[in-house]
């Protein structure tokens, strides 16, 4: 136990002596986070309340509980990392901290099981029928699920508050946490199995599966689908062009929360193997600053991707006076007639997939000669033509490496 207080003592220290560069970079860092994750959450369950379309879909379910449970994060957690940050200890009584303690566990449990059972709804509507997808995954059954991964989050930090520990202010990660003792009696390590690693492998295991389907369903045949999918609709395996596009934002979800969650779990392994806190400050902060932009990227992410979402976010950016609506409507359309000029250049040119069959990068050639010409010519015309052309047979091109 006095090592314990000996590392605590030591954290401490360091955090009242640091420089004031360095506590204006974490403070700002920590700010940063704190109001992009409440900014984009509530501006993501706004845009889902707004247009109840949103919130029809089996998917987007999952992702406005997502969102609902990083929101609540940025409003009664990050906040208190925040100030303790500023001001170089923590300022608030033990009422909050183990508030924090509490809220932090479960909402975190909340959002890697979520992630885990969209990588799971994700695996059965690619990878299996449409038939058995809908007969598993209806609107009440989803209801149900997330009401019971609420329930299972629960059980993270309960166990712990039963048994009659209580949270403490951990200086190095600037949040309140378990303490050590729990460590040595494997509450860490039951985090991390039960709460971390089995929501990861079943990410990694269902997304793998997904991704290896979902190759074979790129934009250069997708008219092949659709003519096949008429010819053979009993076979409801085909996936539509949105179908992939959502699981392509789903996986790159999945893939930002990964990288911020990695670096989290091999830490706490650290710290479950040292039974102390033996590593510098410094990766404790990175730590806390890793665990809380997760909350932060779900609305990015889907404001980047995601059409409809963006659409409601510029009708409620432009109510606030925030953002032009007009102004974002035409952007909008004219990213999309350039996609759709993009897949009729596409199509135009899968005529000649044959003849490139066995030299692919043939095509990314030709894609860089077409670049070569869009930067050498003023001609406002030639320019556009060119990089419709280019981008779409550099596509093509890669679409070959992937598919031999």
């Amino acid at each position: 136990m006095n090592a314990t207080l000996t590392t605590t003592e030591l954290f401490s220290r360091q955090l009242q002596s640091r420089t004031s560069a360095i506590r204006f970079v974490e403070s700002f860092m920590m700010l940063l986070i704190n109001l992009t994750s409440f900014a984009g959450n509530l501006l993501l369950g706004i845009a889902a309340i707004k247009n109840p379309s949103l919130g029809r879909s089996v998917t987007n379910l999952y992702i406005i509980t997502l969102a609902f449970s990083d929101f609540l994060i940025s409003l009664l957690g990050i906040p208190f990392s925040v100030a303790t940050l500023i001001v170089g200890r923590w300022p608030f009584n033990n009422f909050l901290c183990q508030l924090q303690g509490f809220w932090v566990l479960l909402m975190s449990a909340i959002s890697l099981e979520t992630l885990a059972v969209t990588a799971v709804n994700r695996y059965f509507r690619v990878v299996h029928s449409r038939a058995l997808y809908q007969k598993i995954f209806n609107a009440k059954k989803i209801r149900a699920t997330i009401a019971i991964l609420w329930i299972i989050a629960f059980l993270a930090p309960l166990p712990y508050v039963v048994a009659g520990h209580e949270f403490s202010f951990h200086p190095a990660k600037a949040m309140c946490a378990h303490n050590s003792e729990s460590l040595l009696k494997g509450y860490g390590a039951f985090l991390v199995l039960v709460y971390v690693a089995v929501p990861l492998i079943l990410i990694i295991a269902c997304y793998t599966r997904v991704f290896m389907k979902v190759r074979k369903h790129n934009l250069n045949f997708i008219f092949r689908l659709r003519s096949s999918c008429r010819s053979e609709p009993s076979t409801n395996r085909c996936l539509s062009v949105d179908e992939v596009n959502v699981t392509y934002t789903l996986l790159v979800v999945v893939t930002g929360f990964l990288v911020c969650w990695t670096p989290v779990v091999v830490i706490d392994l650290i710290d479950f193997l040292n039974s102390d806190w033996k590593l510098k400050r410094q990766v404790y902060v990175s730590y806390t600053c890793f665990a809380f932009t997760s909350a932060s990227l779900n609305p990015i992410i889907y404001g980047v991707m995601n059409r409809s979402f963006r659409v409601e976010y510029l009708r409620i950016l432009a109510a606030f006076k925030f953002w032009s609506y007009r102004r974002g409507i035409q952007v909008e359309n004219r990213i999309k007639t350039v996609k759709e000029d993009v897949t009729l250049e596409m199509r135009q040119i899968k005529i000649r997939r044959t003849e490139y069959r066995k030299e692919p990068s043939i095509c990314v050639i030709e894609a860089l000669v077409l670049m070569v010409v869009l930067w050498t010519t003023d001609d406002v015309k030639i320019r556009k033509e060119h990089k419709k052309v280019a981008a779409a047979t550099s596509l093509f091109g890669s679409s070959l490496f992937l598919t031999q």
